[in-house]
């Protein structure tokens, strides 16, 4: 079974000094840990044996103090095989292949659940890593949020694509070009002058093309803080950003109360405060002009710490393109490769069809939600998510075929007639947030059935009439 991004057995190399000073290359020594996954703390009570390539059996330990160091022991590959896991605690993974060669030590880490709080880290480091020249290199490092039933990267991708050839990486972000984009939205550009140039990808994130998104979506991985491969990590589809969009709780902004989930209310709980970072803030007109920024006004909670930027897109050739003020619509026919538009009033993300992993999309917050199926070959910001496993979670929801009624069963029980699995989308991420999150909950799922049917979405919108689509 493949490792799962935090589950559940890791092995990460360390140097710690053998009992002996004199240390006899032939004898080995490495530790055993088990710890739970939350915390990192260590747990007691798990067994644990040594296998040779043969199958025999080494030696057999019980960790009384989660930990023990093993020394004097012969070279070669063996097995850690867990015989019995910490009382109250679960993993998937059962063994780890560990090489005891040479002056290094390993230390070989089994990570258990919680079987009762089933609790995960709430966030978690990760680093990208992509091919370079034939080798695996590090392009940058993120941080990971869990945010309902998902972990996302908290930030837009910022690192630079080497593959990138003529695309974003020939047309770098300068000052000129936000000045000539600002001039044509009608706020003077005396209002954004960055100090760093450099900021602006820092906390906007990069604008990626088409190739270079598709091209991590392939061969790119994250690697957790140990040095492993973590699964399940990838670029997201529409159906992730709906369940992320349905874990923003309605009527945080100053609109009237409603039960329609609109772009303020994403908005509100998703985006960076005014002032969060140097490129959060809101710019007003000094003149007291009606052309200025909304996006920082000071609504905003960043409840997940999502750090939602309005980075809009950049054109990926030269041609027309407009904003929606002035004279002719705010339309220009001459623009260049390269220049932005729709920054600091619209989010755009590129997505990933699951049912073709080669066709790139993209979902876009703006005046309303757009989760509806874009196929756009402009520059685009990216982020990447992980859905959690089955075993993470520790349930499974069903959803009946009158869509009146959700089931969360056991892993191993049977589904019921007439039911189907809930798929990820508004259904599933309001019943997170209103249900299966609240210890009282107010709402029944005909009602978050409701929400989910009337999101002012052009996905929605242009579904609504059918009633076999679960949303």
């Amino acid at each position: 079974m493949k490792t799962k991004f935090l589950l559940f057995l890791l092995l990460s190399v360390v140097i710690y000094g053998c009992s002996s000073d004199d240390v006899d290359i032939s004898k080995q020594c490495f530790s055993i840990s088990s710890k739970d996954i939350a915390d990192n703390s260590l747990v007691n009570g798990g067994e644990y044996k040594i296998v040779d390539a043969r199958g025999n059996t080494v030696q057999t330990y019980t960790l009384d103090n989660g930990t023990i160091e093993i020394n004097n022991f012969p070279g070669g590959i063996f097995t850690i095989e867990e015989v019995k896991s910490p009382k109250g605690y679960i993993s998937e993974e059962k063994k780890k292949k560990v090489e005891l060669f040479g002056s290094l030590q390993p230390t070989v880490v089994f990570y258990y659940l919680n079987e009762d709080s089933r609790e995960l880290p709430e966030t978690q480091p990760l680093k990208f890593y992509g091919p370079v020249n034939h080798q695996s290199k590090l392009l940058g490092e993120y941080t990971a949020r869990k945010i309902g039933e998902y972990y996302w990267v908290d930030q837009n991708f910022s690192h630079v694509v080497p593959w990138g050839g003529d695309f974003e990486n020939s047309h770098p972000i300068t000052q000129a070009l936000l000045d000539r984009y600002v001039e044509r939205i009608r706020i003077d550009p005396a209002q954004y002058q960055l100090e760093d140039i450099a900021d602006f990808e820092k906390y906007y994130g990069r604008h990626y093309s088409y190739p270079s998104v598709l091209y991590m979506n392939q061969h790119g991985k994250m690697y957790d803080q140990y040095g492993q491969v973590a699964e399940g990590w990838k670029l997201p589809a529409q159906e992730d950003y709906r369940q992320l969009f349905a874990m923003c709780p309605f009527n945080t902004s100053y609109d009237r109360i409603h039960d329609r989930l609109n772009e303020r209310d994403v908005r509100f709980a998703l985006s960076a405060k005014n002032g969060e970072n140097p490129m959060a803030f809101d710019i007003a007109n000094p003149s007291a002009g009606q052309f200025k920024t909304y996006w920082f006004d000071g609504y905003n909670t960043n409840m997940y710490k999502f750090n939602l930027m309005p980075g809009g897109a950049r054109l990926n050739g030269d041609g027309a393109w407009c904003n929606g003020l002035g004279p002719n619509n705010g339309c220009y026919s001459d623009g260049k490769k390269g220049d932005i538009y729709h920054l600091f009033y619209t989010a755009m993300f590129a997505v990933v069809r699951p049912d073709d992993p080669l066709r790139i999309q993209a979902i876009i917050l703006h005046d309303y939600v757009d989760t509806a199926p874009l196929t756009s070959y402009h520059l685009l910001n990216v982020r990447w998510c992980r859905r959690l496993t089955d075993f993470e979670l520790g349930y499974k929801l069903y959803i009946n075929n009158e869509q009146t009624d959700i089931k969360k069963l056991g892993l191993n029980d049977p589904v019921p007639q007439g039911y189907v699995e809930l798929p990820n989308g508004y259904t599933r991420g309001f019943y997170v947030q209103y249900i299966l999150n609240n210890p009282t909950p107010s709402v029944t799922v005909k009602d978050i059935v409701h929400y989910a049917r009337n999101v002012e979405d052009h996905y929605v919108y242009n579904n609504r009439q059918n009633q076999n689509i679960i949303f």
